[in-house]
C-alpha cells in the first residue's frame, strides 16, 4: 500500500496506525459508545479492528479508515470511514 496523506496543513487524513490505538481510546465519549461502538473498547478489540483497517487497504477490500490528524505532530483527533461495500448499499455501476 502507497501512502495516503492529501493535506491542508492543517488536518492530513492518512490511515490509522497502531500507534493511535491510546489515543483512540483516550477520546471514547459516551455518544461513540452507545452509538458507534456497541461498549467501551480495550486495547485488544482496537488493535485487531487497526489491523483489519490495515487489512483492507493492502487487499483493495472495501472499507477504508482515516485517521483525521492535526498540527504537526499529526495528533489524532478522529477518524471516518469509507465503505464501498455492505449491507443497504446498492452496487457500484
Amino acid at each position: 500500500m502507497h501512502e495516503v496523506m492529501p493535506s491542508d496543513e492543517i488536518v492530513t487524513p492518512s490511515p490509522l496506525r497502531l500507534d493511535d490505538v491510546e489515543a483512540h481510546l483516550t477520546g471514547e465519549d459516551e455518544p461513540l459508545v452507545r452509538w458507534l461502538n456497541g461498549g467501551p473498547g480495550t486495547r485488544e478489540g482496537v488493535e485487531a479492528y487497526f489491523r483489519h483497517c490495515w487489512e483492507q487497504w493492502e487487499t483493495a477490500g472495501p472499507l477504508r479508515a482515516f485517521g483525521i490528524r492535526v498540527g504537526t505532530d499529526e495528533t489524532l483527533a478522529g477518524t471516518i470511514d469509507l465503505r464501498f461495500a455492505g449491507k443497504g448499499l446498492a452496487p457500484a455501476r
